[in-house]
């Protein structure tokens, strides 16, 4: 069903931009269920359009999403149309950046690179988004800037991209991160 209602912008609504200093990835081969869009029907209401059903369900019974601190503003995240007439899609890139030159942070680019899986950024007003469904994973690509001056900046770059059917998918059920940090 198309929602006929007319799409105004309400004054005063804030639209700041930008993420919170952090993601997660879950790669697909420790999880057996992901939250995945339902099927669209002609009853769908818009959010059946962009909100993911079902919580994620990992394989050990200590398994958990891979937290990620990021520097202070440097998450991204767009998406594009890709595509030819009638056979659009999206296509989701960003970015986000772990300033530091540790062992362990050369390790998590090791471990990241070539690994399909599930990102999840969370907007300023706490709502998760997800990066890649099941079929359609997310990538994630890490490059390591060493700086060349003193006063140039180190640490990790991180790009990701994955197809999808909506510019972006929010997830019903979100990850408490407090829990997960516990």
């Amino acid at each position: 069903m198309v929602n006929t209602n007319p799409i105004t912008y309400p004054c005063g609504k804030e639209n700041m931009g930008g993420y919170k200093p952090f993601v997660l990835f879950v790669p697909t081969c420790a999880v057996s269920t992901v939250p995945t869009l339902p099927k669209i029907t002609d009853e769908s209401q818009d959010e059946h359009y962009i909100k993911a059903i079902g919580a994620f369900t990992f394989k050990k019974e200590d398994g958990k999403a891979l937290y990620i601190q990021c520097t202070d503003k440097t998450v991204k995240c767009d998406a594009e149309t890709q595509g030819e007439i009638e056979g659009q899609s999206f296509n989701i890139t960003g970015e986000f950046y772990r300033a530091g030159s540790e062992e362990r942070y050369s390790a998590l680019a090791r471990q990241i690179n070539n690994t399909s899986g599930y990102l999840i950024l969370e907007e300023l007003n706490g709502e998760q988004i997800i990066v890649g469904q099941p079929g359609l994973p997310c990538l994630v690509k890490p490059s390591m800037e060493g700086g060349m001056t003193r006063t140039d900046r180190r640490g990790y770059k991180f790009t990701f991209q994955a197809d999808s059917v909506a510019p972006k998918v929010y997830l019903e059920t979100k990850i408490d991160i407090d829990d997960l940090l516990s």
